[in-house]
């Protein structure tokens, strides 16, 4: 009788991990767009990204996620830098 419900129980759980997986390409590229952006914004107002082209901030951002989104904005955005 338990042995029938863990193909459900298994599927539930793929289906689970799909939907994550999907979740966090969605939010990587939501972030490498607004870092892109921002970069453009930079780049207007003849200002150059810290270490790296804009471009490349993006790419990293779309690879590495949140993380690299925050070191961009505190190279970028916080008091902690000296621009």
């Amino acid at each position: 009788m338990m042995g029938s419900i863990w193909p459900y129980a298994g599927n539930t759980v793929f289906t689970l991990k799909l939907a994550i997986m999907v979740l966090t390409v969605i939010i990587h590229v939501i972030f490498a767009g607004a870092v892109a952006t921002d970069a453009g914004k930079l780049h207007k107002q003849q200002l150059q990204p810290l270490l790296v082209s804009g471009v490349t901030w993006a790419f990293a951002t779309l690879l590495g996620g949140v993380f690299v989104a925050a070191i961009y904005w505190l190279m970028h955005h916080s008091t902690l830098t000296r621009r």
